[in-house]
């Protein structure tokens, strides 16, 4: 299992407040106000806002949405934590990747508002991957194995994180075939767990028809196997 984290792109390697916001178009998430607390002016030359973002890679932490909650007992120390942002066409780019240290159990109280109300997940120190090794355009399906709405971090089993892994590794493409995990559960038989992988076209229809349908990839592939089964 791991964790993968949806954050709005840091033109100074999320390490400080960005710089001319207002014409970086990788900064378009920001005005909407997808971050967490202040936005940038227009004509900034210095981003005047405030956000999670220009502190990943010196604070080391990072909120769990909508505030007042807390991260579940799934984000332990030592989980993989796989940083992505997403991209002016809708699609997701990863750029960093580390590790748990811990998670609060309180909320902070600090005073300051982009903090307050908050529990903090915090990470291992790491360094973003350099920009020719962002792994780029993967749909939220890729990413995450489902369509990704509301919320700011996702849960993903072992075969998804190997995927990533191969993906940061440059031992696939976001072009080859997707693993694809899906659990059948019987109330007399237990659970199955099944994992394979399928070629990009195949799973390029997949994606249309759970999107069009406003299903997930796992249900069509139960359904799938149950119609097979069904028809021996």
């Amino acid at each position: 299992m791991a964790i993968v984290i949806r954050t709005a792109y840091n033109n100074n390697n999320w390490k400080g407040a960005c710089n001319y916001p207002g014409k970086d178009p990788l900064c378009w998430l920001c005005p909407t106000g997808f971050i967490q607390v202040h936005g940038p002016k227009e004509n900034d030359i210095v981003c005047s806002g405030d956000c999670w973002e220009r502190r990943i890679c010196t604070e080391y932490r990072w909120g769990c949405t909508p505030k007042g909650r807390k991260y579940s007992l799934d984000a332990y120390p030592g989980i993989t934590v796989y940083l992505v942002f997403k991209q002016l066409d809708g699609h997701y780019a990863i750029w960093g990747k580390t590790k748990v240290k811990s998670t609060d159990d309180e909320m902070m109280t600090t005073g300051k508002d982009f903090e307050d109300g908050y529990a903090f997940i915090h990470f291992e120190p790491f360094e973003p991957l350099p920009r020719d090794k962002w792994v780029t355009g993967l749909s939220d399906v890729q990413l995450v194995g489902a369509r990704w709405l509301q919320g700011r971090h996702r849960y993903i089993d072992s075969s998804q994180e190997k995927y990533l892994d191969q993906l940061i590794d440059g031992r696939t493409t976001a072009q080859a075939a997707v693993p694809i995990g899906t659990k059948v559960s019987t109330s007399k038989a237990g659970q199955i767990t099944l994992e394979t992988a399928v070629a990009n076209s195949i799973f390029k229809k997949l994606e249309g028809i759970a999107s069009a349908e406003g299903r997930t990839i796992d249900e069509l592939v139960r359904e799938a196997i149950a119609e097979f089964v069904r028809n021996r």
